[in-house]
C-alpha cells in the first residue's frame, strides 16, 4: 500500500493519494481534492505511473471536492460520495466565496452513490464505508486493512466541527462511538492535520473519553 498526503487548500485540507502498491502502473484513488489548484497531486501520480481508477469523497464541503472536476478532467474516473451529503455539495460553492471570497464553478455531481457497509476493492484492497454522520450529514471514513481515512469526522487530538448547517453533535457522539470500536491499531488519516491511531485518540482525544 503506497498513502501520500497533500495539503492542498487555504484552510489545510488533506488530499490523498492512494495506490494498492508502489508499483509503477498500481492501481490508485484520490480520495478528497479539495482545490482546483492540485498540480503536485498529478505530478505525483505521473512520477510513480499510477492509473487512476476512482476519486472517493469523505463529505461534500468545498475544501474536499472543489477540485473534482478539475481531476476528472485528468483521470475520467468516476466519483464516489455518500447520497445524504448531496445538498452540501451543491452548497459548496457558495460556501467557497462566503469564507474564501473566490467566485468558484458549481461542481458536477458524484457519479456513484456508497451507503454504509459499502465494500469497495483497490486492486487487492478491500475498503469498508462507515457512514458516520455528524460533521455532515452524509461523512464517510474509509476503512481497509490497518488504515482509515476519517474526512472530517476524526482528527489528531480532536474532531469535526458539529456547528454548521446540517451538521449534528447527537450523531457525531454516536459516529464517534462506533470508530471506538475499531481495533486500537488502526491508523487514521484525518481531512486535515496529522496522521495518528484509534488506540492513541482513545487514550488522549478529550471528545473520546468517558
Amino acid at each position: 500500500m503506497h498513502i501520500q498526503a497533500f495539503v492542498v487548500s487555504p484552510i489545510g485540507s488533506n488530499c490523498y493519494v492512494l495506490a494498492e502498491s508502489e508499483t509503477p502502473g498500481a492501481q490508485a484513488v484520490i480520495i478528497d481534492p479539495g482545490h482546483r489548484d492540485l498540480q503536485p497531486v498529478f505530478d505525483h501520480i505521473a512520477k510513480h505511473q499510477f492509473e487512476i481508477v476512482a476519486i472517493w469523497c469523505t463529505h461534500g464541503h468545498f475544501d474536499h471536492m472543489l477540485g473534482v472536476d478539475v481531476a476528472r478532467e485528468r483521470y475520467p474516473v468516476p466519483v464516489y460520495l455518500h447520497k445524504a451529503d448531496l445538498p452540501v455539495w451543491d452548497s459548496a460553492p457558495q460556501v467557497c466565496e462566503m469564507w474564501l471570497r473566490q467566485t468558484v464553478p458549481p461542481v458536477r455531481h458524484p457519479d456513484s452513490f456508497w451507503n454504509d457497509g459499502t465494500r469497495v476493492q483497490l486492486g487487492r484492497l478491500e475498503w469498508t464505508i462507515l457512514h458516520t454522520p455528524g460533521h455532515s450529514p452524509g461523512s464517510v471514513c474509509i476503512v481497509g486493512d490497518g488504515v482509515a481515512f476519517t474526512g472530517d469526522t476524526l482528527f489528531a487530538g480532536t474532531i469535526g466541527r458539529t456547528d454548521f448547517p446540517l451538521s449534528s453533535p447527537r450523531e457525531m457522539e454516536a459516529s464517534l462511538a462506533r470508530l471506538q470500536q475499531l481495533a486500537d491499531d488502526l491508523v487514521i488519516y484525518p481531512g486535515h492535520g496529522q496522521h495518528s491511531t484509534i488506540g492513541h485518540e482513545k487514550r488522549t482525544n478529550p471528545f473520546l473519553q468517558g
